[in-house]
């Protein structure tokens, strides 16, 4: 268990981290409401510091799902904000900083992904050309997984299209895309038959390619729900959230 997030009667769920471990971004409720928080360190083998809410990602409404870049500047996020494209529904929020030092920016909403009851869990690459994110669009009754892709950092997404050799019947979420976009880790209800939720991971040979190769990682799995992952880039360190313990708590493991 990843300690000194916040205290132990609070849920903390949906990590995400800097690549080289010194910012830990994640979700946790105040005052009722969802709002994204930070803990930082100085060296990535130290304990993490104080977890404080991070203002200007935060509203009134549910701000979830963060999921920071490789680099710490450019953050993408669920929420449910009036606003942009907001006020309907849970959809996808993007923010950027200049440097690591300075505030991020008001969130504005993500274009391009088309239109949805639902878009959340957003889960970025290292080349930030390939955006993988749970959605409920069409006949979906439930959330299912989508990938988006676009030619350079400042175009608008495009190319939307389900992850239909990796759905189920169940609730299908919170993608995290790394290896340059050829593995995906994600959570899904189809081992419970929508009971608790149980890690997945899947590969393919390149980007262009469909995804294959799906198992469940068993060796993370338990009776509780785990979800939320965030997986490093060589895949080496996952983290997630999981309930084990009777609380949501953030958790790493490594191979």
């Amino acid at each position: 268990m990843v300690t000194g997030l916040r205290s132990a009667t609070d849920d903390v769920f949906d990590p995400s981290m800097t690549f080289e471990g010194l910012e830990l971004y994640f979700t946790s409720p105040t005052s009722g409401q969802n709002d994204i928080w930070v803990s930082t360190r100085t060296v990535a083998t130290d304990p993490w510091g104080p977890s404080t809410p991070v203002a200007e990602l935060s509203s009134p409404q549910n701000d979830q799902d963060p999921e920071v870049s490789v680099d710490g500047l450019t953050m993408y996020l669920a929420s449910d904000r009036v606003g942009d494209g907001g006020g309907t529904g849970m959809r996808i929020y993007i923010s950027q900083r200049r440097t690591r030092d300075t505030p991020w920016a008001t969130p504005t909403f993500v274009n391009g992904l088309g239109s949805s009851t639902l878009d959340e869990t957003p889960g970025l690459d290292r080349t930030e050309l390939n955006l993988a994110f749970a959605s409920q669009r069409g006949t979906e009754t439930d959330a299912h997984l989508f990938t988006a892709t676009r030619p350079d950092t400042s175009a608008s997404w495009q190319n939307v299209a389900e992850l239909s050799a990796l759905n189920s019947a169940w609730k299908d979420a919170d993608p995290a895309l790394f290896s340059d976009g050829s593995g995906l880790v994600f959570a899904s209800l189809r081992l419970t038959q929508g009971g608790t939720a149980d890690l997945f991971q899947a590969a393919r040979p390149d980007e262009n390619s469909p995804f294959q190769s799906l198992a469940p990682i068993t060796e993370l799995n338990t009776s509780h729900n785990e979800e939320g992952p965030w997986m490093s880039q060589d895949g080496t360190i996952i983290l997630f959230a999981s309930d084990r313990s009777g609380t949501m708590r953030i958790y790493q493991a490594s191979r």
